[in-house]
């Protein structure tokens, strides 16, 4: 058996450090919000106070709980654009998961994964023992602040899933038709919209692609520089995920990836993006969340196609790149990521 084809890029490991910045920096008056007091107590200022966040870029990216230190993620897209009641109620969301972290951190993490091992699995998130009581609290605030039920209903649905699913998610967290009506309250915080996250030299990290032909066939004679101008955002998501920002077309990886990750892996998935910002620098931006049947989603779909060979050129299976499909796999619900997987010449088996 001969040997298996080397990566022919050169892959820098070490990636910088994450920066954190304070919690109160950007989320002002939380610490006199009775629904965050009732949670931590006389506690309440020092947790704020040692609480941290991490900013990510991808738009998919809303809130959540860093699973490996119990500080917040937050994806700088939903903080600039979001209303503020719901950048309210998901705050007050989040802090209750903070608190189940601070409490056993080990089951915050089982439960955590459960839904999120294979891509996000929405029949079983709207089902997990640590987002009920999470959400419960939420719609407790959300009632108090005068929204609807419609208004709540629209805030808790996040994606499509299945009614009987979510029928019984509203009736789990106490939303129920009928409920009635507080006055509008006055939300009593301040929030920081702006925000920074620092991007680095994508060649100091992925040296060697402009030898690639099969980069070379997408950019011809402005490879070096289009390479040269690219941007890499750094992440401490747990996903082994790289992925094209929609705003700028800058990649997004997580360190953990970057410096543990399969070689091959890591060199399909820059493939991957690179396709993804061809096609968009010749026909518009190629939104990651496309619809199927559109030409954003056609658009993903090759160029997803055209990392297939390559993958299996370096000795990767099918259901290896399967398994690795991790966007696809986030943004689709399990049927259409089966479609989406042999659309792209794929078979899980």
């Amino acid at each position: 058996m001969g040997k298996r084809p080397k990566v022919p890029i050169t892959i820098i490991r070490k990636a910088p450090k994450v920066r954190l910045s304070p919690f109160a920096a950007y989320f002002k008056g939380f610490d006199r919000v009775d629904a965050v007091r009732s949670v931590f107590g006389d506690e309440t200022e020092d947790v704020l106070d040692r609480l941290k966040i991490g900013f990510v870029s991808n738009k998919y990216m809303y809130m959540g709980v860093r699973d490996t230190d119990g500080n917040l993620g937050v994806g700088t897209y939903h903080l600039k654009n979001s209303d503020l009641r719901t950048l309210y109620l998901d705050i007050v969301h989040e802090l209750f998961h903070v608190k189940q972290f601070m409490q056993d951190r080990q089951y915050f993490r089982q439960e955590h994964w459960k839904y999120l091992k294979d891509g996000f699995d929405s029949s079983l998130y709207f089902r997990s023992p640590i987002e009920i009581p999470a959400y419960r609290h939420a719609v407790d605030e959300a009632k108090r602040i005068g929204m609807s039920y419609d208004e709540i209903e629209d805030y808790l649905r996040m994606g499509p899933v299945d009614s009987s699913v979510f029928g019984r998610f509203l009736k789990d967290v106490g939303l129920r038709p009928g409920a009635v009506k507080a006055s509008r309250a006055k939300i009593p915080v301040r929030i920081n919209r702006k925000v920074q996250v620092p991007l680095f030299p994508f060649t100091d990290y992925f040296k060697g692609l402009e030898r690639v032909p099969a980069v070379k066939s997408l950019f011809g004679q402005e490879t070096n520089g289009v390479l040269s101008g690219l941007r890499l955002e750094f992440s401490s998501m747990p996903m082994s995920m790289i992925a094209p920002d929609e705003d700028d077309g800058h990649i997004q990886v997580s360190t953990s990836y970057l410096e543990k990750g399969d070689a091959r892996l890591l060199y399909m998935d820059i493939l991957i993006c690179l396709n993804i910002l061809s096609r968009s620098r010749r026909k518009g931006r190629t939104p990651q969340g496309a619809t199927e049947g559109s030409q954003s989603y056609r658009a993903m779909v090759e160029s997803y196609r055209a990392a297939m060979g390559e993958g299996r050129r370096l000795g990767l299976s099918d259901t290896d790149l399967a398994n690795h499909m991790i966007l696809p796999r986030f943004l689709m619900e399990p049927e259409d990521f089966q479609r989406f997987l042999s659309e792209v010449g794929l078979e899980r088996k």
